[in-house]
């Protein structure tokens, strides 16, 4: 725990695992732990997952290395660890908790509609899942790998919160959607292959799930057709 961390779990918070099917704890050499994690960080948008700040050492444990990520500037909050048996986990601040003033888009939707207390933009679920399914992919490919690899995503905080649009040339919900359950959690085991022929999908499919919680239902062509959007077909 430190100021970081607990800056994160104060508000809304992504909770994502990824690890190989056999546990090896030593399946990835202390030494190579950098350049492996370095080797794979996805970047789709402006911010990397992970991000891997050069400018401030890294946290260092027995078999771990980490960084607490507080981008003030930007109203960005993440941690992260990647171990030597090949597991990544971070934990990463959900962004409408923390923007304010120009931080946010102009859109139609109110920013937090009557009756809530706080939001949550399709987009980031959306872009946030198949960012961490590209990432599992690029993971099962690298030493660090397995011939299957389990994803584990939970979103916590929810309690109160609603599922709005609020992205430009989108056309806003008739109604916000929610509120979930106050945590959600999925979990989706595939093999190397599988993730490596369709990480895309496989976002899709988990981003359905935490969307039905909201008591939205949208399609899957739909959703895949606002991904490719998302990432400008990337």
């Amino acid at each position: 725990m430190s100021e970081v961390t607990d800056k994160i779990r104060s508000k809304g918070y992504w909770d994502a695992v990824i690890r190989p099917g056999n546990f090896d704890e030593e399946r990835v050499n202390y030494e190579a732990l950098e350049d492996t994690l370095e080797s794979i960080v996805v970047s789709l948008r402006g911010w990397p997952v992970p991000y891997v700040d050069r400018r401030t050492a890294f946290l260092r444990g027995d078999d771990w290395i980490g960084q607490d990520i507080d981008a003030k500037r930007v109203s960005h909050y993440e941690a992260w660890r990647f171990f030597t048996s090949g597991q990544f986990n971070q934990i990463r601040a959900v962004s409408a908790d923390w923007r304010t003033g120009s931080d946010w888009q102009t859109g139609s939707e109110t920013r937090v509609p009557h009756g809530f207390t706080s939001v949550i933009e399709v987009w980031e679920i959306l872009f946030y899942l198949t960012e961490v399914f590209e990432f599992a992919t690029r993971l099962s490919l690298s030493p660090a790998g397995d011939e299957a690899m389990t994803v584990s995503v939970r979103l916590d905080g929810l309690g109160g919160r609603a599922l709005v649009v609020d992205q430009p040339k989108r056309i806003p919900f008739d109604h916000p959607y929610g509120p979930p359950p106050p945590s959600l959690a999925f979990e989706a085991t595939l093999s190397r292959q599988e993730l490596a022929a369709k990480p895309r999908e496989a976002a899709v499919e988990m981003a359905r799930d935490f969307f039905l919680r909201f008591g939205w239902k949208p399609s899957r062509e739909q959703l895949a057709e606002w991904q490719r959007e998302l990432t400008g077909n990337r």
